[in-house]
C-alpha cells in the first residue's frame, strides 16, 4: 500500500501536514506518488522550510514568480513542481508563498494535488502549536498531524519535544515524564492540539512515522487506539517513511 492510498489522498485534495517527525519527507513521498499515479502535485509551504530541501523537488518556482503561466510549464514539464519564497541566508530555511498566492495556485489549478508543511517543529519527532501557528488555509480538505514513534518512552523535555511546557499543558504531564501512547493521543487529538485550525469540512488523519520495531509498534498502536476515540479523527496511519514499502498499519474504527 503507497502512503496516498493509506490516507485516502485523492488527486485534487489540498493537503496540510503539521506536527513533527517526517512532515517533508512525507510531503515530498506523497508527492512522488501522485506523479507515479499519473496526477500532479505542487508542494510549498505557509511557513519555512529548510532551502537544502529545494533539491528534493524536480522543479522549483520562486513564489514572487508563480504566474499561472509559469507553473503550468513546470507542471507540464515535471508534474510536480515546489513553490516557495525567498531564502533567508541566516537561517537557510525559505519562506512560503502569502496565502493569497496559495489562492492563487487553487484557483488555477484546482484538479493537482497541493502539498502544504504548515508549521515547523525544529526538527523534534513531537510538538504543540503556538498561538501563531498552524497556518492551514481555506479550502484544505485534509489535515496530517504527523508525530515520530521515537518519542514514545522519551523525556518531556526541550531535547525531544518542541515546546514541551506546551504538550504538558494540553496532556496533564509533567515536564520531564516518559512520554507516553496516552501523551501523543491527548495532544494529536486535541482541538488546540493536532486538530487547531483544522477547516470544518476537512479531514484528520493522523500519521504515526518511525515505527520501526515491535514496541514502537505497540506503542503506536495504542495511540491510534485513544486518537479515534475522537470522533474528529478519520483513522491513523502507522509506517516508517523511509522504506520502500513506507506502511506499517492502518488503524480505523
Amino acid at each position: 500500500m503507497s502512503l496516498a492510498d493509506a490516507l485516502g489522498l485523492q488527486r485534487d485534495e489540498v493537503v496540510a501536514l503539521v506536527g513533527g517527525g517526517g512532515k517533508t519527507t512525507a510531503m515530498f513521498r506523497l508527492a512522488r506518488e501522485m506523479v507515479e499515479l499519473g496526477g500532479c502535485a505542487i508542494t510549498t509551504t505557509t511557513t519555512h522550510i529548510f532551502a537544502a530541501q529545494i533539491a528534493l523537488a524536480p522543479a522549483h518556482v520562486p513564489a514572487a514568480e508563480a504566474t499561472r503561466e509559469r507553473v503550468s510549464a513546470a507542471l507540464t514539464a515535471h508534474r510536480h513542481v515546489l513553490v516557495i519564497g525567498t531564502t533567508d541566508p541566516a537561517t537557510a530555511r525559505a519562506a512560503g508563498p502569502s496565502l493569497d498566492r496559495f489562492r492563487d495556485l487553487r484557483a488555477w489549478f484546482p484538479d493537482v494535488c497541493i502539498l502544504n508543511e504548515a508549521d515547523g517543529s525544529r526538527m523534534r519527532p513531537f510538538k504543540a502549536p503556538a498561538t501563531h501557528e498552524p497556518v492551514i488555509p481555506e479550502g484544505t480538505t485534509l489535515v496530517v498531524p504527523v508525530v515520530g514513534a521515537d518519542v514514545f518512552g522519551q523525556p518531556l523535555d526541550a531535547d525531544h519535544v518542541h515546546r514541551p511546557e506546551l504538550v504538558g499543558a494540553l496532556s496533564g504531564a509533567t515536564l520531564g515524564s516518559p512520554i507516553t501512547p496516552d501523551i501523543v493521543a491527548r495532544v494529536l487529538g486535541h482541538p488546540q492540539g493536532g486538530r487547531k485550525g483544522v477547516p470544518p469540512n476537512a479531514r484528520v488523519v493522523v500519521l504515526i512515522n518511525k515505527v520501526e520495531n515491535p514496541p514502537q509498534r505497540t506503542a503506536a498502536r495504542e495511540s491510534a487506539e485513544r486518537l479515534l476515540r475522537e470522533p474528529a479523527i478519520h483513522s491513523v496511519v502507522l509506517a516508517s517513511l523511509r522504506r520502500a514499502e513506507p506502511v506499517v498499519d492502518v488503524c480505523t474504527r
